[in-house]
Parts: C-alpha cells; structure tokens; sequence
C-alpha cells in the first residue's frame, strides 16, 4: 500500500523538476502525496507548467486533483488539456463531482465533454445537471447500494459483493417493487444476521431523507441535526434517486460560512481563492457597499451639524463621541452576528422575534448599566463634570438597548423576506446606530445641560 504525505510538495521544486526535464522524477514525486495537495501546488506554478505537471498523473489521480483545484486552474487544465483525457476523468470522478465541475464550464464546453464521456455516465451526469443549481440533486450521486425488501440477507451481500462504485455503504437503503425508499438496514445488523433472514425483517422504518428539489443548506442542516453520514435524496413519491454524503456538507457548510463572513464585513462574496482575484474584481466586489455606507454617512453629519451650537457651546461633549458610536457599533456587531448566526442553524425564527427581542432588551440593558457607570467615572476623570457625567451614564444604556434591537429586528425581518440577512451587514447597521446614537446623546445632552 502506498503512503502518502500528509502536507504540500514544495511548488519551487516541482518547477525544478519540471524545468531540468526530469518528468520521471516528477511523477515519482508527485504519487507520494495527496490530491488536495497537489492541486494546491499546481495553482502556484505559471499555467504551462502546472499543465506539464498535471499530464504527469495517472487518471485516477489527476482526476481527483482536478476535482479539487480552483476554477481558474480548471480553466487553463480544460483549455490545454485534450478533451479525450478530460472525458475520461470525468468518467472516473463521482458522478456529482463531475458534474459540478461541468456546470462552470462554458456550455458548448460541458456539452462536448459529455458527449465524449461513457454513455451510463454521460446519462447520469445529465440527470444531475437538470435539477436547479445549489439543489440536492445537483450534488447527489446515483451510485447508491438500494437493497429489495424481498431479498434474504445472503442476497443482499451477494449483491454488494458484485457492486464497487457505491458512494457510501454505512447504511443499506431498502427499496419496494417500484424503487420507493422505505427505510434502511444498518451495515452491522446486515453482517450479523443469518443468511436466510428477509432485509424487510431488518428494516428501521425511520428514515431522514431530502427532497432532490430542497436547497443544499437543508442538507448540510440536516445532516449536522440527525448525526448521519448522508442522505437518501428522493422524489415526489419516494422513489431513491441518489445520496448525499457528509463531505458534501462539510463544502456547503465552508462555502456558507465565507460566503457570510464577507458578506458581514460588506463585501459581495468572492467565488475565487483570494490570491486568484484581480484587483479591479475587488474594487467591484466591494465599492458598491462602500459608496452606499459612505452615503449612509450622511446621517451622522447631519446630526452633528444640527448640533453644532451645543458642541460649541459645551466643549467636553465633543470628546466622547468617540465613545458613544464605538459602543453603540460594536454592541450591534456582537449582536448582528449572534442572531444571524442563530438564524442559519435554526435556532431562531420569524415567530421568535418577540423573544428574540426580549433577550436581547435584557442583555442590552444590563450591559449598558455597566457601560454607563464607567462612563460616568470616565467623565468624572476627564473634570468634565456631573452633568456631562450623567448624560453619558444615560445615553449609553440607551444606545446599547437600542443597537441590540436594530441589530436582532433587522436580520429576522430579511429572513423572513427570503433576503439573505448577511447581506444586511454589520457595516450597515453599525452606521444606521452611529446616526441615530447620536441622536440619542445630543437630545439627551440638550435636556439636562
């Protein structure tokens, strides 16, 4: 058996190999490491030169790597590679797998791929492509083990022997005459059974399976509440079209959480690796919700204009500024991202809003006595008086309250809404609290001073 290196080949010496003419070597070196590995490799040399690499590997291998690169590499491998080799390690990739690399391609490119590839694959593959993107049939694989219920257990592991393109045998699912799931027969329970004993006898009626319309967060959902290692995928009537494994949730779950992570921080989500990007696609990626929070922006402006006489008249209150907005910011922020985080695993909804709301009143308020008492010693020490002192011990229990109520509303409101409530951003909403925080301080300033 061979073993593999559990870390990355040196990118400088791959280009040695390849530049000295050693394409021996270079095999030899590259069989001792793992796909994901060597795909991360290839993205560092120039592009003819990860496609000499590249056409070093076995198909088996090169396909999983290809499998694993980045969409630009993809891209340059499609274009240099021969479509003769491209069909065949499609044929030799999960069907899902190839499939998702096909629907980034140009069409007229997927399209002669596939017609290339062997006629079995090249049907499922064209199944998997029919149902809508980011679906469970998009991701699903057919190579399924599907056990009769009629079957005895000697049957079933005569079957299973002859089978070994199965995605996943932790579970055997049990079909009827007409191929409807009804239910599954755990692999431990079949290899102890005795030979003669019927698989409907075996059967665990229970059964977690996903619709292959449903969205692929459903199955990453589903597949973290229920502790399976994957999903039957079925029809309008029941019938086992394929299934979904855990890896596949492990990529939806780290494609989610970039994809809300940068959508947090204002910025449109990048569907490249970093390093990958091009400058000016950032500009893009990020200007529009620059501009809009810069416009947002305004509104502080506008409130600190129409305060300008009392800041002139009362110098101090110009100092703590600082501390009203940052505190009301960073309040929001906390909250912002606990709700929505709270949101995407289900743990919040739209009929909890009223207790959403109430938590949040609780924790605002209790943290913003505390904020306001150390403001108020903060402004003894500055000698800016007690009545300066008393209006920021008032205004940051407030404000605090109210960031943690902009910030609990807002997110449930876009969920509710079908608006992805990343998108509602921190950015945003700590400029909407900044303004109105504002607000909040020089109204309660011009009362008490």
């Amino acid at each position: 058996m061979d073993s593999k290196h559990f870390d990355r080949p040196s990118a400088d010496a791959i280009e040695q190999l390849i530049d000295s003419g050693a394409l021996d070597t270079l095999r030899t070196v590259l069989s001792g490491y793992h796909p994901a590995d060597i795909a991360d490799v290839l993205e560092e040399l120039p592009n003819e030169k990860a496609v000499i690499a590249f056409s070093q590997l076995p198909d088996f291998e090169a396909s999983e790597v290809l499998d694993e690169a980045n969409s630009l590499l993809t891209s340059e491998l499609v274009e240099k590679v021969d479509d003769e080799r491209l069909a065949d390690l499609l044929d030799t990739l999960p069907m899902d797998d190839a499939a998702e690399l096909l629907e980034d391609m140009a069409d007229s490119t997927s399209e002669r791929l596939i017609s290339l590839m062997e006629p079995e694959e090249a049907r499922e593959v064209r199944q998997i492509l029919s149902y809508p993107e980011d679906s469970a049939g998009r991701l699903m694989t057919q190579d399924v083990a599907a056990l009769r219920a009629n079957w005895t257990v000697g049957q079933a592991i005569d079957y299973l022997r002859a089978i070994d393109d199965t995605e996943t045998i932790h579970y055997m699912y049990v079909v009827d005459a007409v191929g409807r799931l009804t239910g599954i027969v755990p692999i431990r329970n079949l290899v102890l059974a005795q030979d003669d004993v019927l698989i409907d006898a075996l059967t665990t009626a229970e059964t977690f399976m996903i619709a292959a319309e449903a969205d692929k967060e459903e199955i990453a959902e589903k597949i973290a509440r229920y502790d399976v290692t994957a999903l039957p995928v079925v029809d309008g009537n029941n019938h086992l079209l394929g299934v979904v494994t855990v890896d596949d949730a492990v990529d939806i779950i780290r494609e989610e959480t970039t994809e809300d992570m940068q959508q947090l921080g204002g910025s449109a989500p990048l569907e490249q690796p970093y390093f990958s990007v091009a400058p000016l696609l950032m500009v893009r990626k990020r200007v529009g919700w620059l501009v809009l929070l810069f416009v947002a922006s305004f509104l502080s402006s506008f409130v600190l204009r129409s305060f300008e006489g009392l800041t002139k008249e009362v110098i101090i209150l110009a100092a703590f500024i600082p501390l009203i907005t940052g505190t009301g910011g960073n309040a929001g922020s906390q909250t912002v991202a606990t709700i929505i985080r709270a949101l995407a695993i289900g743990e919040v909804r739209w009929g909890d809003m009223g207790r959403a709301i109430r938590k949040e009143l609780v924790v605002g308020l209790v943290m913003g006595v505390l904020l306001g008492a150390a403001g108020l010693g903060y402004a003894l020490l500055l000698s800016a008086g007690w009545q300066v002192g008393l209006v920021i011990a008032f205004t940051l229990p407030i404000v605090v309250v109210w960031s943690n109520l902009v910030a609990t509303i807002i997110p449930i409101f876009a969920e509710h809404y079908n608006i992805d409530p990343t998108v509602v951003s921190a950015p945003m909403i700590t400029t909407i609290v900044d303004a109105t925080g504002l607000l909040i301080y020089f109204s309660l300033a011009t009362a008490i001073l």
